[in-house]
């Protein structure tokens, strides 16, 4: 076998937990030249984990799963002490449910409005559903590589504005069906939009602190639960001073234990998994002014809603690309 043959045939045996020895045999190589194999694919961003235990060493393939525990990024404030952005989730391409003209209508009314930076709190695509389940036929696109394509594609791009974004639930899919971390790939594409993590990001803002979180459980009947059990979670010392939480498909903002929780709605219509779970689902953005005081801590945090009443029937056969600037 070439070596590219090797490589992938030593990705696809580590799918399931196997022992350093098993690979030498199957492969017919050295342990030394497993270990040097596994590093060059670790240099390709597959991330193969090695351990040592009493009975050999066992290697796993993670994909391109970040192994790091925590996310963090650095936004300052301008000379008014403020920092502006767009907070919005699921935009869920590849969905036939996605609604492309809503987000090129909430990025044409941020530039006019003068905001520069976008915070996507998870769910840019739809993921994948197995063949067995009932929802297939909600996708248009039911690959991964395509939606990858899709939303280098076709996601809006305007001069100057930034789109950061982290994965969800749903984007996980992609990473356990098919080992391919669609978060890092689209960055690579776009240098517009930045990937800040798998699920949630830590987010300073001057010395204030933001975490940007998608969840992987469900919605509740109470639309504050899931915020408030997750600020509960926290000890005193280690609590954000904002939460921004997408996933929940829903819009709502409060403080609870000194925490500024602001619930981020989705930018897809309802789809039949919404449906059959009887989702609610709120389409729209928050505007969002975080101020801070002269050192750089939290002094408020204000938040314009816009919501969308109506959605666009088969958005997704008639997608539009905005593009403004260059």
């Amino acid at each position: 076998m070439s070596e590219k043959e090797i490589l992938e045939e030593l990705k696809r045996i580590t799918v399931k937990q196997t022992l350093l020895s098993k690979l030498c045999e199957e492969l017919e190589i050295t342990e030394l030249e497993v270990l040097g194999l596994i590093r060059k694919l670790r240099e390709e961003g597959v991330n193969i984990l090695v351990q040592e235990r009493d009975d050999g060493i066992y290697m796993f393939n993670h994909g391109e799963r970040e192994l790091s525990e925590e996310n963090s990024y650095q936004f300052y404030t301008n000379d008014d002490h403020e920092f502006k952005f767009v907070a919005i989730s699921d935009t869920r391409f590849g969905s036939k449910s996605q609604q492309l003209s809503i987000l090129n209508d909430i990025y044409t009314k941020a530039y006019d409005l003068g905001y520069q930076n976008v915070i996507l709190c998870g769910n840019i695509s739809e993921g994948l559903y197995p063949l067995n389940s009932i929802y297939p036929d909600s996708n248009f696109l039911d690959d991964t590589l395509k939606q990858i394509d899709y939303i280098s594609e076709f996601y809006p791009y305007v001069e100057g504005m930034q789109t950061f974004f982290i994965t969800g639930a749903k984007d996980e899919k992609h990473l356990k069906d098919n080992k391919i971390n669609i978060g890092s790939r689209i960055s690579d594409v776009r240098d517009d939009m930045i990937y800040l993590g798998e699920s949630s990001c830590n987010v300073l803002i001057d010395k204030a602190n933001m975490l940007v979180f998608s969840p992987k459980l469900s919605k509740t009947y109470t639309m504050s639960y899931r915020l408030q059990q997750q600020v509960d979670s926290f000890r005193s010392e280690d609590k954000p001073n904002i939460l921004l939480y997408g996933g929940l498909l829903q819009m709502e903002k409060f403080t609870y234990r000194n925490v500024v929780c602001i619930s981020v709605p989705s930018v897809c219509a309802t789809t039949k998994e919404m449906n059959d779970k009887r989702y609610s689902n709120t389409i729209g953005a928050w505007y969002v002014t975080v101020t801070t005081d002269g050192h750089g801590k939290l002094k408020k945090v204000t938040a314009l809603d816009s919501v969308y009443y109506k959605t666009n029937k088969d958005d997704y056969k008639k997608p539009k690309v905005l593009r403004i600037g260059k």
